[in-house]
């Protein structure tokens, strides 16, 4: 092959690429050494002749080094000086985020949002297209010292604080070096969930006269309760991923840049004909309004298309709200974990926290020992294996593949809250 690579390298930050040379690249590399040599960079300059083909390596390298400046461009970092207005600016970060930093667009959407009405600030207005340290935080600490008078815009505060570095991210730069430390607002000392005959009412509500609605609310409170998904994990669970012979699932981790957790949940959830099971709601109801819409989603609207999590948000909580007034989407994750706490409890008298961290995705372990402490003292006063608890209840209007219903056993005690009374445990616990 005519010519050869001389072992030369544009030192390009992390990525290094060999440059064929001859007249062309001679003079392109020599104008690239002195816009180097004032940035602290290196480039080789011993370059030989090489053959006629090295004309067009030589033009290549043109289109993507620009002469007239002096850095290098990162196809990865965002440059705002390439957008007419802010508009522009948010869809290419969008675009960023999912595609390029590969993660979910529900944070970035958040993200966005935030700075948007960073934007819209009377008195610090922040100009994404200008990006000003001095600015920035002038406009964090008006925000916490001048319009927070309690200690929850403190929360407020820390989310921008994360909009300005994501922001800053994609423009190659990193904002912790600007020195500024966000409030650190006070660990939450409440932790109010329901009750296991709570959560009974809770799923076995009639909450619409469509059975497949109906259905629908019932399943997901169920299976939500006892599977702890996140909220974005729940609505992009895939029924494929619902290894029912094997009696496991797989849940991507739309947190953690949607890798998978595997988990093992009893045999009832998964496959048993008398409850809310994941088999149940695949083999009976899902089909009833699956279409072309559907994809492989595990959840499906009356219409047949999945959900999003804010849809999920506006039909679910209102009308669990009005039998149990804590209710959110989160409520079922942070259930899961205290029940699951206690199950171990009971099962191996010790706080064993490992399992219920791989059930949940916590990447610390500090994450579930903030759950521990509310864990006993819910113990204390419903003294039994809340998820054993939850199966015992054979589910109102559960139709399984033989077509017959179950019928709800009796309870000796329903809560409302947690006014720390003791609950007793249902008939048969």
């Amino acid at each position: 092959m005519e010519g050869s690579y001389t072992g030369d390298f544009l030192n390009l930050g992390s990525h290094s690429h060999p440059v064929k040379s001859n007249d062309l690249t001679r003079g392109i590399q020599q104008k690239w050494a002195e816009i180097l040599s004032n940035s602290g960079r290196t480039i080789g300059t011993d370059f030989s002749q090489v053959g006629k083909e090295m004309v067009t390596q030589g033009y290549e390298i043109k289109k993507y080094l620009d002469v007239g400046k002096t850095s290098f461009r990162n196809p990865y970092i965002l440059n705002p000086a390439d957008y007419k207005n802010q508009e522009e600016l948010f869809n290419a970060l969008k675009h960023w985020w999912i595609f390029r930093y590969r993660k979910r667009d529900t944070t970035i959407k958040g993200r966005l949002r935030d700075a948007k009405n960073m934007s819209q600030h009377p008195l610090f207005p922040v100009d994404w297209l200008d990006l000003n340290p001095n600015q920035i935080i002038a406009y964090l600490e008006y925000r916490e010292y001048h319009e927070f008078e309690n200690k929850r815009g403190k929360h407020q505060v820390r989310n921008e604080w994360k909009t300005v570095k994501t922001i800053a991210k994609a423009f190659g730069i990193n904002a912790e070096l600007w020195g500024y430390i966000p409030p650190n607002p006070p660990s939450p000392k409440v932790r109010i969930i329901p009750f296991p005959t709570d959560v009974h009412r809770i799923v076995h509500y009639d909450y619409s006269k469509n059975r497949y609605t109906n259905s629908l609310y019932q399943y997901v409170l169920m299976q939500g309760f006892l599977i702890g998904w996140r909220p974005s994990e729940l609505v992009i669970q895939k029924a494929s991923d619902i290894h029912i012979e094997e009696n496991y699932l797989i849940i991507t981790e739309t947190k953690k840049g949607n890798q998978a957790r595997q988990i093992f949940p009893e045999k009832q959830i998964l496959s048993g004909h008398q409850y809310k099971s994941f088999k149940n709601w695949i083999d009976h109801w899902r089909p009833q309004v699956e279409n072309q819409y559907s994809g492989d989603y595990l959840y499906l609207q009356p219409n047949g298309k999945p959900y999003t999590v804010d849809y999920l948000r506006k039909l679910i909580v209102p009308p669990v709200k009005q039998l149990w007034g804590h209710y959110s989407l989160y409520t079922m994750r942070h259930w899961c974990a205290i029940a699951r706490l206690i199950k171990d409890y009971v099962e191996r008298d010790t706080w064993d926290k490992t399992d219920v961290q791989d059930w949940l995705g916590h990447e610390k372990v500090g994450t579930t020992d903030n759950y521990t402490k509310y864990a006993k003292k819910y113990y204390m006063n419903a003294p039994y294996d809340w998820i054993k608890a939850i199966l015992k209840y054979h589910a109102k209007n559960v139709v399984g593949e033989n077509g017959k219903k179950s019928i709800n056993p009796l309870f000796s005690g329903v809560s409302t809250g947690f006014t720390g009374e003791r609950r007793d445990a249902p008939v048969g616990i």
